[in-house]
């Protein structure tokens, strides 16, 4: 644990330090205690001391870098703010979740902005790590299937300047861990908490620039993609069947997306999709013989989709949030998923055509399926 603490700590300390326009540059320390939602079994006390895992105790640091107006995104935007963090929890039953820390960036914008206190939303997402998760010695945890996990917390504060370089801040926020199904069982971790904030601004406050913004002009954007992911299945039987009681493995998935957006406003976006997949644990099933777990494997055929969506994008500068209803129009009878299923994920904007995409898609709007990781085309 220390090993993995001074490790992220280096590494944060090195993006600091290349930093340029330093009077926009901040740093901030938060501490939460708050209550973990009685989402799954292991939470709600099937664990090793048959006691609910209630509470949640974190701590973090934080580098943040104010925008100032030089760009027109700033403007259009209202002067957002943005950075990275380290992060770590405990929670109130030791050895039963492990110690997680998260690597992180986030990103703040006004709600209310006054000159002695303001009101921010904040968005943050990252990597965990450190986590005591499920494995054959520890068989009673759902909540965490890997070492590692996703880290999504999201929420709103009030701040108030002291000072000329000092602000204090309190908001109460909504955090997620979740492997997106990389390793199951992946019930997941909800928590919800109030975060207390001290912020450094060593140069005190930003002076904004304002410029004229360019003017708007729709466009319809043609976008095609790949994507590759992996979804782990495990399989448990009862002893007495089988020499080994869990088996676990891992099956990829594939896919090409075409997608036509029309630009409806500087930051919006909406358009239609159509998606040909592929996913290897189709038609796949599992059998015992002779005390042994045997799989048997569905022809290629079986295991491709097509499927037709609505594609809506939020777009902050480079980087767009997606959220796509998807309808299965067809599918492998051996394909037990829901016809109707949900993708959400971020899109960042590489070069002027070529973008990088993270989605995790999910059915009932909660059960995660697989991440998919892709890379894109926009003309």
């Amino acid at each position: 644990m220390k090993k993995n603490i001074s490790i992220l700590t280096l590494l944060l300390i090195s993006i600091l330090a290349i930093g340029q326009d330093r009077n926009l540059n901040s740093y901030s320390i938060f501490t939460q205690s708050g209550w973990v939602l009685p989402t799954n079994n292991y939470v709600r006390g099937e664990n090793n001391l048959y006691t609910p895992i209630s509470q949640i105790y974190s701590l973090s640091i934080r580098y943040e870098r104010q925008t100032d107006g030089s760009q027109p995104w700033h403007q259009l935007y209202d002067y957002p703010s943005y950075g990275l963090g380290i992060y770590i929890a405990d929670f109130n039953l030791r050895n039963q979740l492990g110690t997680p820390i998260a690597l992180y960036g986030f990103f703040s914008s006004y709600v209310i902005e006054k000159p002695k206190w303001s009101l921010k939303t904040e968005v943050s997402a990252g990597l965990t790590f450190n986590w005591q998760h499920f494995s054959p010695e520890t068989p009673l945890n759902d909540a965490m299937g890997g070492a590692m996990s996703c880290y999504i917390d999201a929420g709103m504060s009030a701040y108030r300047l002291i000072g000329k370089k000092l602000e204090i801040g309190a908001g109460l926020y909504f955090t997620h861990f979740s492997n997106g199904a990389m390793k199951k069982p992946n019930k997941g971790i909800n928590a919800f908490a109030p975060k207390f904030i001290l912020k450094y601004k060593p140069y005190g406050n930003v002076e904004y620039k304002t410029s004229h913004l360019p003017n708007f002009e729709s466009k319809i954007e043609d976008l095609t993609s790949i994507f590759i992911g992996s979804h782990n299945v495990l399989t448990i039987l009862p002893r007495n069947q089988v020499d080994k009681q869990y088996n676990s493995h891992s099956y990829i998935v594939l896919g090409l997306d075409k997608r036509y957006l029309k630009t409806l406003t500087p930051k919006h976006s909406l358009g239609i999709g159509v998606g040909l997949g592929y996913n290897q644990y189709v038609g796949t099933t599992y059998y015992v013989e002779d005390r042994q777990m045997v799989i048997r494997k569905a022809n290629l055929m079986e295991r491709f989709n097509l499927s037709v969506y609505l594609s809506y994008e939020y777009k902050i500068h480079k980087l767009n949030v997606f959220i796509e209803p998807c309808y299965y129009v067809y599918k492998s009878i051996y394909d037990n998923s829901k016809s109707f299923f949900q993708r959400i994920g971020l899109r960042y904007q590489i070069t002027k055509d070529w973008f990088c995409s993270i989605g995790l898609r999910a059915e009932n709007f909660s059960v995660a399926q697989y991440i998919e990781w892709g890379i894109g085309l926009r003309m």
